[in-house]
């Protein structure tokens, strides 16, 4: 087991670098490579790929061989050094080691042992786009962190799959429960959620009460804040306020009667053909459904 401490030597790395022509290229051919060894730091490995890049380069456009040799990183001067020359294959003398027999793992069996691991965020991103329909913006914030994704699919298996529903409930959490998240703790970091007293299928409740038009989106962002708080579901506090819009159309029509009486001068506006007027629904606390048939 190793402490990975670059700097007192317990990691060290050994990039090998090589350079070929656009000839070589069409032909399938590869560069010689060079070795530079003994590389203590992310930073020196960056700067000696960086500077040995350069200098086969500039050896090959002059016309020069690049020799396979090991290289040093001169930490002072930034540069690779020479150390020694490097030998062929067979200067190694390699041979099968008799104790270490060929290791053949069967297909299957990989497919197996893959089936048994965690499914990876870049795999969950896919998912969420291909079969879910889900926005790629939305798909990798969501898959970022094991606890957000759990409380997204554990909300979509409570909503549903069909008619867009995952790209509303992503565009609901992305959004408003990001939202305060990230006002309630310190700094943007989502693994809060798994402390947020909101449960994912009291959270697919919310939008359906949006869906079935209980409640308008305007106050579903209010109920949710209420769920954040306590943790209530959103049907108590929906039938506790008084929230749920109200949809029979003798109360609309008396409410539109009410508006236009206490408004002539804009309702005359409106009638000779001035149409941007807004605003006067809204001393119904957007609680009346215009939009019914």
């Amino acid at each position: 087991v190793s402490s990975g401490d670059m700097e007192k030597g317990a990691l060290r790395c050994e990039p090998n670098i090589s350079v070929r022509t656009l000839e070589q290229k069409a032909r399938g051919e590869y560069g010689v490579k060079v070795e530079v060894k003994n590389l203590n730091s992310f930073r020196s490995v960056r700067n000696a790929i960086a500077y040995e890049m350069e200098r086969q380069i500039a050896i090959l456009r002059a016309g020069g061989v690049v020799e396979q040799v090991n290289m040093g990183w001169d930490e002072e001067r930034q540069c690779t050094v020479i150390q020694r020359g490097k030998e062929d294959a067979h200067d190694y003398r390699y041979f099968p080691e008799p104790d270490l027999p060929p290791l053949r793992i069967p297909r299957e069996e990989v497919e197996r042992l893959a089936a048994t691991l965690p499914e990876l965020p870049a795999a969950k991103r896919n998912r969420y786009e291909q079969v879910w329909g889900v926005r790629r913006i939305e798909a990798n914030i969501l898959s970022s962190e094991a606890m957000v994704a759990r409380f997204f699919e554990e909300a979509v298996a409570a909503y549903g799959e069909s008619e867009g529903k995952p790209q509303r409930l992503a565009t609901w959490m992305t959004g408003e429960l990001f939202r305060l998240i990230y006002a309630d703790g310190e700094g943007q970091d989502l693994r809060q959620i798994a402390a947020i007293k909101i449960q994912p299928a009291q959270f697919a409740a919310l939008l359906k009460l949006v869906d079935d038009k209980v409640i308008n989106p305007n106050t579903g962002k209010k109920v949710l804040e209420t769920m954040y708080a306590t943790g209530e579901d959103p049907q108590l506090i929906v039938e506790r306020e008084g929230l749920a819009m109200v949809s029979d159309t003798s109360v609309i029509d008396e409410a539109i009667a009410a508006i236009f009486a206490a408004n002539p001068n804009e309702l005359a506006r409106y009638r000779a053909g001035e149409e941007k007027l807004f605003g006067f629904f809204r001393q119904t606390n957007n609680f009346l459904d215009f939009f019914i048939s």
